[in-house]
């Protein structure tokens, strides 16, 4: 009887899946599109990011204060004020590492206390462009938080943050954690956005790594894509966690092989890059946010 019931409770879930999700337009994934080539491509190298400059990865310390400017003015052009969390630390080692998170806080229009955080880490590995991995999960990001000032009503505050140095140990991103439990944020979840860029079956199909099963049914109920759950936890999701905070993390395929295998070379590419796959993603990302905006979770 219990397996009945059980069985019974995923066709149920499954069904409103389907009848929540609402699907792109044409219109509204071109618009996408159009949006997140230009980010890709600047970030990528594809075309200048200022002027005539042009990034070949975003490792060194000049390429990655261009990329935050880069990523402060855009953050301004869509009527936020971007913010700085600088650090200057050293490791148990000596070793001493130099960044900038670039964050930006969306306000809740009632007043609320509480933060739902999206994240992106904007940094490469030396020498690699970094477009899928992860100029998409920038490029979703700054989607999401130009759609979420257009929201009448946000019943929760939100924290976007692009993390510097995250192929240096995560440093850029413990030291944002770091900061939002000194400055005592309350935070309820934090969402993470990475290799979202990749879809060689066109499936659409997006990954989890989720704490609780309260935001990966979020994830569900909005998707209307297949939906796959990762059995590992991912060093990042060890730090959010670690601190306290509910996290979740938003990728490709990766369990079932369908992500770039170009990630941290020369190769990945924006050419490499499947722009209808990260809007979608993108979309699916907006719409959980916006739910709990709407306090619907």
């Amino acid at each position: 009887m219990k397996l009945y019931t059980f069985k019974i409770l995923l066709l149920f879930i499954f069904g409103v899946q389907i009848s929540m999700a609402q699907a792109l337009t044409d219109q509204e994934e071109a618009a996408i599109i159009n949006v997140q080539k230009d980010i890709v491509g600047k970030l990528t190298g594809h075309v200048p990011i200022k002027g005539k400059k042009k990034l070949a990865s975003r490792a060194t310390p000049s390429e990655r204060r261009i990329t935050a400017d880069y990523l402060s003015n855009y953050i301004k052009g869509i009527g936020l004020k971007p913010q700085k969390n600088n650090y200057n630390v050293q490791d148990k080692k000596g070793n001493t590492y130099n960044g900038n998170n670039i964050y930006t806080e969306i306000p809740a229009t009632n007043g609320s206390d509480e933060y739902v955080v999206l994240t992106a880490h904007y940094d490469t590995a030396k020498g690699s462009p970094g477009a899928v991995h992860n100029a998409t999960g920038v490029a979703l990001a700054l989607y999401v938080a130009e759609e979420l000032t257009k929201l009448q009503e946000r019943k929760v505050n939100f924290i976007v943050v692009f993390f510097d140095q995250q192929e240096t140990n995560m440093i850029g991103c413990r030291m944002f954690v770091q900061k939002l439990k000194e400055d005592k944020y309350n935070v309820s979840s934090m969402h993470r956005a990475d290799y979202v860029g990749w879809d060689n079956d066109e499936d659409r199909a997006i990954e989890l790594l989720s704490s609780n099963i309260s935001l990966e049914s979020a994830y569900r109920l909005e998707s209307g894509v297949p939906v796959f759950k990762r059995r590992v936890s991912t060093p990042e999701s060890k730090i959010f966690s670690k601190l306290g905070y509910e996290t979740i993390t938003i990728t490709a395929e990766l369990m079932n092989g369908d992500n770039s295998p170009y990630v941290r070379q020369a190769e990945d590419k924006y050419t490499t890059v499947n722009f209808r796959y990260l809007a979608s993603t993108s979309y699916i990302v907006y719409k959980v946010m916006k739910s709990f905006a709407n306090k619907v979770y």
